[in-house]
């Protein structure tokens, strides 16, 4: 083997090292919540932003578009809001707390006709210096609620791209775990920024709702040029020294 293969594969050991050891690049957990303190509605969402590293959530869709609740005793005023949440998918010791939620009904009463089927949650991280994403969190929901839901990706925030096979956020009253694996979309490797949307659809009962909760952004950080230099130098010093 010559020196230069030497230090090819010292490289090449390098990112496969680094595709093995995924880093947090954010997550949200929804716990900063206050429950409502009428059982059946939502209660308030008091930060929307990440708990670690950074980014943004926005919602949207739905018709009318529908709001975040902003009432904590009582009927809500918003289809987005806060039911109990789950250890399911958690980060480290993060406690059950709160988790995201959205009602099919302002005020999610079974009366209600439904409004929210086609609402959306996009949450907006940055992947400079990272590639290889994976998106996990918790769902569940009810029998009435969105029973089929949808991952898509964006890197304008404009034109999405749907990802993965739809799921049935209704299909379990306990938590379980939805994973993607976004590493063959080499669009989103260190890009500035990305988008990643939640679509919910399928709702047919107004008091219905799903729960989203613990959501993990998951990616290989890309070595830095200067420690990719380092291994391979030492690649060539091996070589010469086998060859000594």
């Amino acid at each position: 083997m010559t020196m230069r293969t030497m230090a090819v594969a010292a490289l090449a050991g390098a990112a496969c090292t680094s595709a093995a050891n995924a880093t947090l690049v954010a997550h949200w957990n929804f716990n900063d919540s206050t429950a409502n303190s009428t059982s059946t509605q939502v209660g308030v969402l008091n930060s929307t932003g990440p708990n670690s590293g950074t980014g943004a959530m926005t919602i949207g869709g739905g018709s009318p578009v529908i709001t975040y609740n902003t009432i904590s005793a009582g009927t809500a005023n918003g289809c987005v809001g806060t039911f109990g949440g789950t250890t399911t998918n958690a980060v480290g010791a993060d406690p059950s707390g709160g988790a995201l939620a959205i009602t099919a009904s302002v005020g999610a009463n079974s009366n209600n006709p439904v409004t929210a089927n086609g609402c959306f949650v996009t949450f907006q991280i940055s992947m400079t210096n990272f590639i290889d994403l994976n998106v996990s969190f918790a769902t569940r929901g009810t029998g009435t609620g969105f029973r089929s839901a949808q991952l898509a990706y964006s890197t304008d925030n404009s034109s999405f791209t749907d990802f993965g096979s739809p799921w049935d956020g209704g299909s379990s009253g306990t938590f379980f775990v939805i994973s993607r694996d976004l590493s063959a979309v080499n669009s989103l490797d260190n890009a500035a920024n990305v988008y990643i949307r939640l679509t919910f659809n399928g709702a047919t009962g107004g008091g219905g709702n799903n729960r989203v909760d613990n959501v993990q952004f998951n990616a290989t950080l890309i070595p830095a040029p200067g420690a990719l230099a380092l291994l391979g130098l030492g690649g060539l010093v091996s070589a010469r020294r086998r060859r000594a």
